[in-house]
Formats: C-alpha cells, sequence, structure tokens
C-alpha cells in the first residue's frame, strides 16, 4: 500500500512541537502541521513543460482528427510536408473547434507515452503567440507581451509560472530546471522564466547541482559537507555586502541591494529547506552523477527526477522545466536541433522531430506517473495539478505565431475541463496590434482564473485588450 501523504506529514511533523523554533521555523512548521491533520486543502500545482524549435501540430494531433489541421499529413522522403510551399502551410489558421475528446480517443504515437492519462488530456491548437516570433520566444512566451523584435530577450514583466509560484508559495516557489551545455556553473539565465521587468530566474541546467542546492542538506559526505559550505559562503558574501553598503551610492548601492536581497532570499529557502529535512530525506533521489553537457536526454531524465521529487516532498508547487536551447542543443543520435532538425540537415525531419517529442513525452509520464501515484486528499497528487506542454516559439522552426500547439495534462482539481479538444477559429489574417483574437495570453489568463488568481493586468497585449480566461477550457 502506497505511503499516504497526510499520514507521512503527520509523522514527520510530530517530533517539532516541543522544540524551541526561530519565528520562520514556526511559520514553516505550522504549515507542515495543518497539512497533516487537513485543516488546509492540498494546494494547486504547476508544471510547465517547454521545448524548443517549434512544436508541430500533427504531433499532438488526436488519431482520427487529422482532417481538422489545415494542411494534409503528408511527408516526402526527407520528411517534409507535401506542398508545403517552404513550411508556410503550417502558418495557416487552424479551423474552429471546441469537441469532447472522450474517453476512447486516441493519442498520436508521438503522445502514447501519455496513454495511462489519455482522459485528463486536452489539446489547444490554433492559439496565436499575439506578439512578433520567429526562432526564439523567450520571456514573450510565458510573458505575454512583445519585446521590440521578435526574438526578443527583454523581461517586460512576470511570467505566468513566476505568478502562480507568489500565488502557491513553499519552501522553494518556483523550481526551474533547463539544459544549457555553455553553463559550466550548472546555474544559467535560461531564456524563459522572469519575476518583473529585469528579473530573470536562474535555472538549474545540471541535475547534480539542482541536487546538491535542493537536497543537499540530506545527503551524505561529499554532498554534505558541499551543502554546508556553500551555506558559510552565503553568510560571508551577505555580511560583506552589508558592510559596503554604507560606502557605495548610486547605481552602485542599487546593484549592492540587489544582491543583498538576493542572498537573503536564498538564506530564507536554505531555513525553510532545513526544517523539512525529514520530508526530503524521504522523497529526495539518489545523488544524479555527474552529466556530460552535451548529454542532453540524460540531463532531460535527470531533471525530470528532480521535479519529481521537489512536488511529492513539497519542496515546490511550481516547476518550470526547459528540455533544450534552440541555438546549442543537440540530441545523440538525431543531431542539433537548428542546423539538423530546424534547417532539416537530418535524415529525415519528421522522424527526428518526433523521437525528440517523444523523449520529452516519457518525461511528463513520469512526472504524471509520480504524482497520480502519491494518494492526497480524497484523490491523488495528479488531481490537483495541471502540467501544460508546448513550445517556445509556436508551429515550426521559422514561426510567425499564427498557431501554438499546447497539451494540457489535468484538471486542478475540477477547475478546468479534462479531455477537450479547443481551436479558436482565429482569422487567416490578423492585424495583432488592432484585431481581438484568441492569443497565448488568454490560455495563460484561463490558467489563472482556475487558479482564482487576477488576470486582468496580466501581460501586456499589442492589442490594448485585457487577457481573458478561455470559458471552454473553464469548469
Amino acid at each position: 500500500m502506497p505511503l499516504n501523504r497526510r499520514q507521512f506529514l503527520a509523522g514527520t511533523t510530530a517530533g517539532l512541537g516541543g522544540a524551541t523554533l526561530s519565528p520562520l521555523m514556526q511559520s514553516v512548521h505550522a504549515a507542515i502541521a495543518a497539512r497533516a491533520d487537513g485543516r488546509d486543502k492540498p494546494p494547486l500545482r504547476f508544471v510547465f513543460c517547454m521545448k524548443a524549435n517549434g512544436l508541430w501540430a500533427e504531433n499532438i494531433q488526436p488519431k482520427g482528427m487529422e482532417d481538422r489541421l489545415p494542411f494534409k499529413v503528408e511527408y516526402d522522403g526527407r520528411g517534409r510536408l507535401i506542398d508545403s510551399n517552404n513550411g508556410n502551410i503550417r502558418k495557416k489558421a487552424t479551423p474552429a473547434a471546441d469537441l469532447a475528446l472522450g474517453k476512447d480517443v486516441q493519442l498520436s504515437d508521438v503522445m502514447s507515452p501519455l496513454e495511462p492519462f489519455r482522459d485528463r488530456i486536452s489539446i489547444l491548437q490554433g492559439v496565436n503567440s499575439g506578439f512578433n516570433v520567429y526562432h526564439l520566444g523567450q520571456y514573450q512566451t510565458l510573458g505575454a507581451f512583445q519585446g521590440r523584435n521578435r526574438n526578443s530577450s527583454e523581461t517586460l514583466g512576470p511570467t505566468v509560472d513566476s505568478l502562480l509560484a507568489k500565488a502557491f508559495a513553499a519552501p522553494v516557489p518556483h523550481v526551474c530546471l533547463g539544459h544549457d551545455p555553455r553553463s559550466p556553473s550548472g546555474v544559467a539565465y535560461v531564456p524563459m522564466s522572469c519575476e518583473g521587468v529585469g528579473k530573470p530566474i536562474p535555472f538549474y541546467t545540471k541535475p547534480k547541482r539542482a541536487y546538491k542546492d535542493l537536497f543537499g542538506v540530506v545527503g551524505r559526505g561529499a554532498a554534505k559537507a558541499e551543502y554546508d559550505a556553500q551555506s558559510g559562503i552565503l553568510d560571508f558574501f551577505a555580511q560583506d555586502a552589508k558592510r559596503l553598503q554604507s560606502q557605495v551610492a548610486g547605481p552602485e548601492r542599487q546593484q549592492l541591494d540587489r544582491y543583498l536581497n538576493a542572498f537573503d532570499s536564498i538564506r530564507q529557502s536554505r531555513v525553510k529547506i532545513e526544517a523539512m529535512s525529514d520530508r526530503l530525506r524521504q522523497f529526495a533521489p539518489p545523488p544524479p552523477a555527474e552529466i556530460e553537457a552535451n548529454a542532453t536526454m540524460k540531463i532531460g531524465q535527470g531533471n525530470a527526477e528532480i521535479a519529481i521529487a521537489a512536488l511529492l516532498s513539497g519542496l515546490t508547487n511550481v516547476v518550470t522545466l526547459r528540455f533544450d536551447l534552440l541555438g546549442s542543443t543537440s540530441y545523440q543520435g538525431i543531431g542539433g536541433l537548428h542546423g539538423g532538425v530546424g534547417h532539416g540537415q537530418v535524415k529525415n525531419i519528421i522522424d527526428a522531430r518526433r523521437k525528440i517529442c517523444t523523449f520529452q513525452f516519457e518525461q511528463v509520464a513520469r512526472i504524471a506517473k509520480a504524482l497520480h501515484d502519491m494518494p492526497e486528499g480524497d484523490g491523488t497528487m495528479l488531481d490537483n495539478t495541471v502540467i501544460v506542454y508546448t513550445s517556445d516559439n509556436g508551429e515550426t522552426h521559422h514561426s510567425s505565431g499564427v498557431n501554438y500547439p499546447i497539451m494540457l495534462l489535468g484538471d486542478l482539481a475540477g477547475r478546468l475541463k479534462r479531455g477537450r479538444y479547443f481551436a479558436p477559429g482565429n482569422p487567416e489574417k490578423i492585424d495583432r496590434a488592432k484585431d481581438k483574437y484568441t492569443r497565448l495570453g488568454d490560455v495563460w489568463a484561463t490558467l489563472l482564473a482556475a487558479a482564482g488568481q487576477p488576470h486582468e493586468s496580466f501581460g501586456i497585449p499589442v492589442n490594448g485588450m485585457a487577457h481573458e480566461p478561455i470559458g471552454a477550457l473553464l469548469a
């Protein structure tokens, strides 16, 4: 019989009641105790799974519904759509639809790892970006704002995952895991998530580094020693920064204040992590081995393990998982994303894309299964979760943002409809600055509304019309 999460939490907090705790530790203990004896509802959880290089619509289209796409799904010997007009046929508008997929829906072969969860899946097609995009969406994708160029890396406001992380706070509010072979430290500003203007969120790019920071407190030997050493270094830098505050002014003082706030934030998170060490010990994965920076799939598998452990332990309620980067990622046995897959230098493009997506859906399935297998309340942790899968830049390598194919798995404790096929039927030609149409920001507004969070001011709509929840997706 699987361990009931409430029983486990009750056991791990029983020994804390008589201890003398700091105010911060007391607040953590109170939250744990409340969860243990059922005085609060299980938190909602959000997992954003993002890929690079576009998501071909047919790769997530249910079987038997290919005729609802704006092109015929037939390929030439190189794995390209026949009569694709150099790929531009993918940029045609998708016909409107609002259908129940039904319990007998047949998922695409690419999505076969998610077969056990097919009744929980909704597919969205034909959603417009609402901003200019080409190779890269970057912060625009989850932020629903438009930068100064179509591959903008500007941070102009909070992304939806960051807002949800603040709304459903945990000891580590937001766990961001990605891949960047150019990051030797294992931490990098992967351009995906941000807290606000000029506030990008760093991503762990090596599972071993993520493990050390998030689970090192329960490690042994070298892992625990390194965690303790890092804590000492943080204390030293924080004290040094405070000494310097009285000696600098102007922009240098502002930069120093930002550093000090960052140190304080990290130290506070560590205090919270240490307060729940018993829980972490129960769910922590085995310490990951060092993985070569170019081993994209191994890093993706390791990141999925970290995500599972962080969610099951209650370390976080929001995970953003970035599988790859267009300019630097290569898949062993497949090829590089940009030239190989994006520009068709691989032997067969559709085969390459299918292999990549299948691998990514395997990781999504692992996360979903782990949550489904963990009892919570009257159901499981998956019942209170939604997993989002989409592309950083829309429909293809050279995208126009006409179609952002999206998969949603889960219904957020009944707040979202499950098992839907939805396409808004946006017009063929859209003036993004003037027309009314369904945008990516409206999908994120739907998640915010389902979570009971304000959505009216989310993003920066190019047409000046506030992002609105999509009624067809709300329960």
